[in-house]
């Protein structure tokens, strides 16, 4: 399976690569396709399958800059590729989110290809990458030739869904980006004027939870433009699998006293933009799962049983998501404005 991309941030960022030996993987690195630089396994995690996940760390790069990679282990090469940093605050950047890949294959395989056409710098994924965990399902259903060449130049952050869990297979096939939790568990980042929040429904995240507590803390002390939540699960969702309790209460008690912008979850399989005391619940679920019957709700804004995914564009002062279905035809629009902060003594 070719090299892909993890954990992205300004100067940073993890190769993963997939090995049948536990001998070391050397991956090459630079501005340019002679490189310059190497690093080398990190750590490595094992798959029910008995292969090797080889983390590889790639340090001291620089922001919103496009490097080259190549890994390597004894005589065995993988194709040139390459990425792009996270940018630093004031730059203007493209995400990409989709959630509920599982068995549906050629929807899957089109949103890979329209969200690679997009040519975002970061993607976000909700989880249910496939329909089990097992290693077949992840191989059969998540890792296909779209998916691997969008993931080899896009790196992907991800919430884990019921489907996938958080176990064996799930860890070794995702690293996430150091962060206070001090877990791989539960995590947050920062890209651009974006900080986001990656909440595990598949943990305990209850009231007086570790996961519950860490997202409080978070959540209050970034500093950045906007705050962004990400998880499987929906707390507001009419239809599908309706509304989870949990994430209700963290989002009334977490994430409305903190100001968070946009919330986005799958789980149930349409689209449905849901509004609830000034924060805005995107269910943007079916990038291939069986498409459900939305229901309806005083905070329903808009509904769509179709195949979904959405692509962000983000500035310091503007905010806008356009969800598409797998055509390419656009489901809604959300955009946001908030005041340019301006630095102490500009003027």
């Amino acid at each position: 399976m070719p090299p892909y991309l993890q954990a992205v941030t300004t100067n940073s960022i993890y190769v993963l690569v997939e090995s049948t030996t536990a001998d070391t993987v050397t991956v090459d690195f630079g501005q340019t396709e002679a490189y310059g630089s190497i690093a080398r396994t990190a750590s490595i995690d094992s798959t029910t399958e008995g292969t090797f996940v080889h983390n590889v760390h790639l340090v001291d790069l620089a922001p919103n800059s496009l490097y080259h990679y190549r890994a390597r282990v004894g005589e065995n090469r993988s194709l040139d590729a390459s990425f792009l940093t996270a940018p630093l605050q004031g730059t203007e950047f493209r995400f990409a989110w989709m959630a509920d890949c599982r068995s549906g294959a050629e929807v899957h395989d089109t949103i890979s290809k329209r969200i690679a056409d997009a040519n975002p710098g970061v993607s976000l994924y909700g989880g249910d990458l496939c329909l089990r965990s097992t290693y077949s399902s992840f191989k059969e259903q998540f890792f296909r030739p779209n998916e691997q060449a969008l993931i080899a130049r896009i790196p992907f952050f991800n919430a884990p869904g019921n489907h996938e869990g958080w176990k064996t297979n799930t860890m070794a096939f995702t690293q996430a980006p150091q962060s206070a939790s001090g877990t791989q568990d539960y995590y947050s980042f920062d890209y651009g004027d974006m900080h986001v929040l990656v909440v595990n429904n598949e943990l305990d995240h209850g009231e007086g939870s570790p996961q519950y507590q860490f997202a409080q803390s978070d959540l209050s002390s970034t500093q950045r433009a906007w705050k962004i939540v990400m998880h499987h699960k929906p707390a507001y969702c009419a239809g599908g699998h309706d509304e989870d309790e949990r994430m209700k209460t963290m989002s009334q008690q977490v994430f409305e006293p903190n100001h968070v912008d946009l919330v986005l979850a799958g789980h149930s399989h349409f689209f449905q933009h849901n509004l609830v005391n000034g924060i805005h619940f995107m269910v943007i679920g079916a990038a291939g799962a069986p498409l459900y019957n939305p229901g309806t709700a005083p905070y329903v804004v808009k509904s769509a049983r179709e195949y979904c995914y959405a692509i962000g564009d983000v500035t310091p002062d503007r905010f806008a998501l356009m969800v598409y279905n797998e055509k390419g035809a656009p489901l809604d629009t959300l955009v946001l404005h908030k005041a340019r902060v301006q630095s102490p003594g500009k003027h």
